[in-house]
Protein backbone atom coordinates (compact mmCIF):
# COMPACT_ATOMS: atom_id res chain seq x y z
CA UNK A 1 0.00 0.00 0.00
CA UNK A 2 1.57 3.38 -0.80
CA UNK A 3 2.45 5.34 1.98
CA UNK A 4 -0.01 8.91 3.33
CA UNK A 5 2.52 11.08 2.92
CA UNK A 6 4.41 9.54 -0.24
CA UNK A 7 0.79 9.38 -1.50
CA UNK A 8 0.11 13.12 -1.05
CA UNK A 9 3.45 13.79 -2.40
CA UNK A 10 2.32 11.89 -6.08
CA UNK A 11 -1.30 13.89 -6.01
CA UNK A 12 0.49 17.45 -5.47
CA UNK A 13 2.80 15.93 -8.60
CA UNK A 14 -0.40 15.66 -10.65
CA UNK A 15 -2.31 18.32 -9.87
CA UNK A 16 0.94 20.61 -10.11
CA UNK A 17 1.41 18.62 -13.53
CA UNK A 18 -2.85 19.77 -14.47
CA UNK A 19 -2.59 23.22 -13.26
CA UNK A 20 0.59 24.88 -13.96
CA UNK A 21 1.73 26.18 -17.32
CA UNK A 22 4.43 23.95 -18.82
CA UNK A 23 6.69 26.32 -19.47
CA UNK A 24 7.16 26.91 -15.44
CA UNK A 25 8.30 23.12 -14.45
CA UNK A 26 11.82 22.01 -14.59
CA UNK A 27 12.77 20.13 -17.79
CA UNK A 28 14.96 17.36 -16.21
CA UNK A 29 14.36 14.36 -18.31
CA UNK A 30 16.58 13.18 -21.16
CA UNK A 31 15.53 12.07 -24.36
CA UNK A 32 16.44 8.69 -22.63
CA UNK A 33 13.76 9.43 -20.12
CA UNK A 34 11.16 10.12 -22.67
CA UNK A 35 11.73 7.21 -24.79
CA UNK A 36 11.80 4.94 -21.70
CA UNK A 37 8.59 6.14 -20.42
CA UNK A 38 7.23 6.13 -23.94
CA UNK A 39 8.22 2.04 -23.80
CA UNK A 40 6.23 1.34 -20.82
CA UNK A 41 3.27 2.75 -22.01
CA UNK A 42 4.06 0.41 -25.03
CA UNK A 43 4.27 -2.27 -22.85
CA UNK A 44 1.53 -1.69 -21.37
CA UNK A 45 -0.63 -1.95 -24.60
CA UNK A 46 0.99 -4.88 -25.40
CA UNK A 47 0.18 -6.85 -22.32
CA UNK A 48 -3.41 -6.14 -22.87
CA UNK A 49 -3.70 -6.69 -26.28
CA UNK A 50 -2.05 -10.00 -25.87
CA UNK A 51 -3.48 -10.66 -22.21
CA UNK A 52 0.10 -11.06 -20.71
CA UNK A 53 -0.68 -10.49 -17.41
CA UNK A 54 2.86 -10.57 -15.58
CA UNK A 55 2.70 -6.99 -15.83
CA UNK A 56 6.43 -6.06 -15.63
CA UNK A 57 5.78 -2.46 -16.59
CA UNK A 58 4.34 -1.57 -13.06
CA UNK A 59 5.92 -0.89 -10.02
CA UNK A 60 5.45 -3.13 -6.89
CA UNK A 61 3.41 -0.71 -5.19
CA UNK A 62 1.34 0.46 -8.47
CA UNK A 63 -2.02 1.92 -7.73
CA UNK A 64 -4.81 1.30 -10.51
CA UNK A 65 -8.52 3.55 -10.39
CA UNK A 66 -10.40 1.95 -13.02
CA UNK A 67 -13.73 3.65 -13.93
CA UNK A 68 -16.59 2.84 -11.50
CA UNK A 69 -14.71 0.35 -9.38
CA UNK A 70 -12.55 0.70 -6.28
CA UNK A 71 -9.00 1.58 -6.29
CA UNK A 72 -6.54 -1.60 -6.88
CA UNK A 73 -3.07 -1.50 -4.90
CA UNK A 74 0.01 -3.39 -5.53
CA UNK A 75 0.90 -6.18 -8.08
CA UNK A 76 -1.26 -9.19 -6.70
CA UNK A 77 -4.57 -7.42 -7.16
CA UNK A 78 -3.69 -5.74 -10.04
CA UNK A 79 -2.97 -9.14 -11.58
CA UNK A 80 -5.93 -10.25 -10.48
CA UNK A 81 -7.88 -6.89 -11.46
CA UNK A 82 -6.32 -7.95 -15.17
CA UNK A 83 -6.57 -11.60 -15.21
CA UNK A 84 -10.54 -11.15 -14.61
CA UNK A 85 -11.10 -8.29 -16.85
CA UNK A 86 -9.15 -10.22 -19.66
CA UNK A 87 -11.34 -13.51 -18.87
CA UNK A 88 -14.67 -11.31 -20.32
CA UNK A 89 -12.97 -9.73 -23.51
CA UNK A 90 -10.01 -9.77 -26.27
CA UNK A 91 -9.18 -6.06 -26.36
CA UNK A 92 -7.45 -3.74 -28.76
CA UNK A 93 -5.69 -0.61 -26.67
CA UNK A 94 -4.20 2.39 -28.61
CA UNK A 95 -3.15 5.57 -27.29
CA UNK A 96 -4.33 8.79 -29.29
CA UNK A 97 -2.25 11.51 -27.60
CA UNK A 98 0.36 11.59 -24.21
CA UNK A 99 1.33 14.76 -22.77
CA UNK A 100 4.59 13.90 -20.39
CA UNK A 101 5.83 16.02 -17.73
CA UNK A 102 8.96 15.25 -16.12
CA UNK A 103 9.94 16.26 -12.50
CA UNK A 104 12.76 14.53 -11.07
CA UNK A 105 12.22 10.51 -10.78
CA UNK A 106 8.64 11.01 -11.12
CA UNK A 107 6.63 11.58 -14.54
CA UNK A 108 2.69 12.29 -15.26
CA UNK A 109 1.29 11.58 -18.36
CA UNK A 110 -2.14 12.86 -19.30
CA UNK A 111 -3.65 10.79 -22.37
CA UNK A 112 -6.41 10.00 -24.46
CA UNK A 113 -7.26 6.41 -26.15
CA UNK A 114 -9.73 4.11 -27.25
CA UNK A 115 -10.05 0.54 -26.48
CA UNK A 116 -11.87 -2.11 -28.09
CA UNK A 117 -13.47 -4.85 -25.80
CA UNK A 118 -15.03 -8.32 -27.46
CA UNK A 119 -16.93 -10.43 -25.33
CA UNK A 120 -14.74 -13.78 -25.06
CA UNK A 121 -18.61 -15.60 -24.38
CA UNK A 122 -19.46 -13.49 -28.01
CA UNK A 123 -21.16 -10.11 -29.00
CA UNK A 124 -20.55 -7.47 -31.05
CA UNK A 125 -17.33 -5.55 -29.86
CA UNK A 126 -17.79 -2.18 -27.89
CA UNK A 127 -15.01 0.63 -28.42
CA UNK A 128 -14.46 3.19 -25.26
CA UNK A 129 -12.97 6.68 -26.00
CA UNK A 130 -11.06 7.40 -22.53
CA UNK A 131 -8.51 9.25 -21.08
CA UNK A 132 -6.77 9.47 -17.82
CA UNK A 133 -3.16 10.36 -15.78
CA UNK A 134 -0.48 8.23 -15.78
CA UNK A 135 2.55 8.37 -12.75
CA UNK A 136 5.61 6.66 -13.58
CA UNK A 137 8.91 6.26 -10.73
CA UNK A 138 12.32 6.08 -11.61
CA UNK A 139 13.58 2.67 -9.93
CA UNK A 140 16.92 2.63 -7.74
CA UNK A 141 18.21 0.79 -10.90
CA UNK A 142 17.64 3.03 -13.06
CA UNK A 143 14.35 1.80 -14.98
CA UNK A 144 10.82 3.96 -15.21
CA UNK A 145 7.42 1.95 -13.87
CA UNK A 146 4.20 2.88 -13.83
CA UNK A 147 3.32 3.83 -9.98
CA UNK A 148 -0.50 4.76 -11.21
CA UNK A 149 -3.15 4.60 -13.17
CA UNK A 150 -6.57 6.22 -13.50
CA UNK A 151 -8.73 6.48 -16.58
CA UNK A 152 -12.54 7.36 -17.38
CA UNK A 153 -14.73 6.99 -20.36
CA UNK A 154 -15.91 9.81 -22.08
CA UNK A 155 -18.75 8.02 -22.59
CA UNK A 156 -21.36 8.76 -19.71
CA UNK A 157 -22.39 5.28 -17.98
CA UNK A 158 -25.94 3.98 -18.99
CA UNK A 159 -28.44 4.79 -16.06
CA UNK A 160 -31.48 2.69 -15.70
CA UNK A 161 -33.97 5.50 -15.52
Amino acid sequence: MISRPYGLAILGLSLLAACAPRAQLPATATQADTAAVNGVRQQEVAAVSTGDTTLAYMADDILIMPPNEPAVVGIPAARAWFAGFLRQFRVSAAYTSSQLVFAGDLAVEHYTGSLTMTPIAGGRPTTEVFKGLHVYRREAGGAWKMVQDIWNSDTAPATGH
